[in-house]
């Protein structure tokens, strides 16, 4: 209250403010961007370049396909000298036709894969990891089975298989360079 005496009291003005201290957050990450990384452009490149050259070797094989089944018989004749005709003929054709199947089921699943890392799924990149192991061996095992026919179609089969497999692995470990998984796991 006041008194007569007394004159009411002004109000104070009110306090200036304190200036705000500058500050920055910097984040622990980079933030992924919806740009799709180099690693996974390489990565596809590998394995369409993979696709090129194991069809190469299935272009090889049918220009040349005598030869090699010619070559492919008496490697196992001279492995396994007892064997009827009949059974050598039989094995080099399982053998010949057995690549292909597989050869055919590996692209389909690798297609597949390329389809879902595309669509940024990350079942993409586990496909294609699990696609490329299977593929590096398969490659070795084609070679391994069809280099006694390399002469036969001028030397194709004694490197291709193993520049399919090369392909193949730098395929998959492009897909686990930095930035792929968090671009895989970003929601578009």
């Amino acid at each position: 209250m006041t008194t007569p005496e007394q004159p009411p009291r002004r109000p104070e003005p009110p306090r200036p403010v304190p200036p705000r201290p500058e500050f920055a957050v910097t984040p622990l990450r980079a933030t992924p961007t919806d740009t799709t990384p180099k690693a996974v452009a390489v990565s596809l490149s590998a394995w369409v370049g993979s696709f090129v050259v194991l069809a190469g070797i299935a272009g090889a094989i049918a220009l040349d396909l005598g030869a090699v089944r010619d070559a492919l018989e008496a490697s196992v004749a001279a492995d396994n000298p007892g064997d009827s005709a009949t059974d050598i003929t039989d094995t080099v054709n399982l053998t010949l036709i057995g690549s292909g199947a597989i050869a055919v089921v590996l692209i389909l699943l690798g297609l597949l894969g390329i389809q879902l890392l595309r669509a940024r799924k990350p079942a993409g990149q586990i496909t294609l990891a699990v696609v490329g192991v299977l593929s590096v061996a398969g490659g070795v095992g084609l070679w391994t089975l069809l280099s006694d026919a390399g002469d036969a179609t001028a030397g194709v089969l004694q490197w291709a298989p193993l520049a399919y497999s090369a392909l193949v692995a730098v395929g998959v470990l492009a897909l686990f360079a930095p930035g792929v998984s968090p671009w895989l796991r970003r929601n578009r």
